[in-house]
């Protein structure tokens, strides 16, 4: 007889919706990685604005194992805090019932919104739960400038969990520092692209940035300024940037204020991960300014498809960069960056593409990664 195996239910605060498939794209794929040995399923919740039935469900098995995306509609009267909490946990508990085999063990990405159902399980079934946590704020400060009755919630939330991960070393020691917590890390899975096209010669260089588009972490206007100055010095540098989000018009804007020819700039919008890859593919190296990361997946990216990197030492990336694999700049430094854009598009091809991408395998592989993730769920 074969042996069963252990139900994982994924409970993530972002995951790739209708609205962003970007968002969260690190947890699927972990999904992905651990779905052949562990049954997994994933409920995910969003609130949408202008959907008009109160709940809609979408369910899909395409990726070969159960994903249920639970859409409800917000609320948006002078109770709008108390209302859309009660429909996201009715939320959950709406998809819950849909998985019709027994949950041995619950992970909760992100605390902590999904934690609800898990707290419920854990109450009234004695279902256990994890955590992987993957917030900035631990990082920025937004933790600290949390009220005293949220950080208390959230310390009581993890202090029921069986096992906590950060996804970095960086991000370990500040949620350490915040809550008085001991948690492993598991860094996000880096999935290696297969693609094989063969892309069409250009007389360009390729500079590629994927990001959400929130400045004040992401710091995408530093990357536009910089450029800007690059591109009157060498004007075959091409940028392309990929991403959305809350600060999209001012990005925008600035892009417009500082006259960049669309012959030198490209925005792509959201794209889904496997086009992301092959931009990462096609470019000729890679540029974070971000002030912070909690891991740096996109960079890791581009570093296992042997493109290399210039970035901020923001947090998560500090382990796997040096310069093997790098030109490091200050945060904020506009100058610094243009002197760093110039300079790699001289010496890009000087790189050992496939030493760069044998570290990162070895760190951030499916073997690595993996190992680490059975651990997590031995329970």
């Amino acid at each position: 007889m074969t042996p069963t195996k252990k139900h994982i239910l994924i409970l993530p605060r972002w995951y790739p919706n209708q609205s962003d498939i970007q968002l969260g794209i690190f947890i699927q794929n972990q999904a992905k990685l651990l779905k052949n040995n562990f049954d997994i399923s994933v409920i995910y919740v969003q609130s949408t604005v202008n959907q008009t039935e109160k709940f809609k469900i979408e369910t899909s098995t395409e990726n070969g194992f159960l994903e249920q995306i639970v859409y409800f509609k917000q609320d948006t009267s002078i109770f709008k805090k108390i209302i859309n909490f009660k429909r996201y946990k009715k939320a959950q508990l709406i998809a819950f019932k849909n998985i019709k085999t027994s949950v041995d063990l619950c992970h909760v990405h992100v605390p902590i919104r999904p934690s609800f159902l898990a707290l419920n399980l854990l109450k009234y079934k004695r279902i256990p739960f994890v955590i992987t946590e993957h917030w900035s704020g631990h990082l920025n400060g937004q933790y600290k400038a949390k009220s005293k009755i949220y950080k208390w919630y959230y310390n009581q939330t993890l202090k029921k969990a069986t096992k906590i991960s950060c996804v970095s070393l960086f991000l370990q020691n500040n949620f350490k520092q915040n809550t008085g917590l001991d948690s492993i890390v598991i860094p996000n899975y880096i999935e290696s692209t297969n693609a094989t096209t063969e892309f069409e010669k250009h007389n360009k260089i390729n500079v590629l940035s994927v990001n959400d588009f929130n400045n004040a972490i992401k710091n995408v206007t530093g990357i536009i300024s910089a450029f800007s100055r690059a591109v009157k010095i060498n004007p075959n540098l091409h940028l392309t940037l990929i991403g959305g989000g809350p600060d999209e018009r001012l990005i925008q804007n600035h892009i417009n204020k500082l006259n960049i020819s669309q012959n030198n700039i490209t925005l792509l919008g959201r794209l889904s991960h496997q086009k992301v890859l092959n931009e990462i593919q096609k470019c000729d190296f890679y540029v974070s300014f971000s002030n912070f990361e909690t891991f740096g997946m996109t960079i890791a990216e581009a570093l296992l498809s042997g493109k290399p990197a210039i970035s901020t030492l923001s947090g998560g990336p500090n382990e796997f960069l040096d310069e093997t694999n790098s030109l490091i700049v200050k945060k904020n430094d506009i100058k610094q960056l243009e002197k760093s854009l110039l300079k790699m598009s001289e010496i890009y091809s000087q790189f050992d593409s496939k030493s760069m991408a044998k570290q990162i395998e070895l760190r951030y592989g499916k073997k690595a990664v993996m190992q680490k993730s059975i651990e997590f769920y031995t329970i």
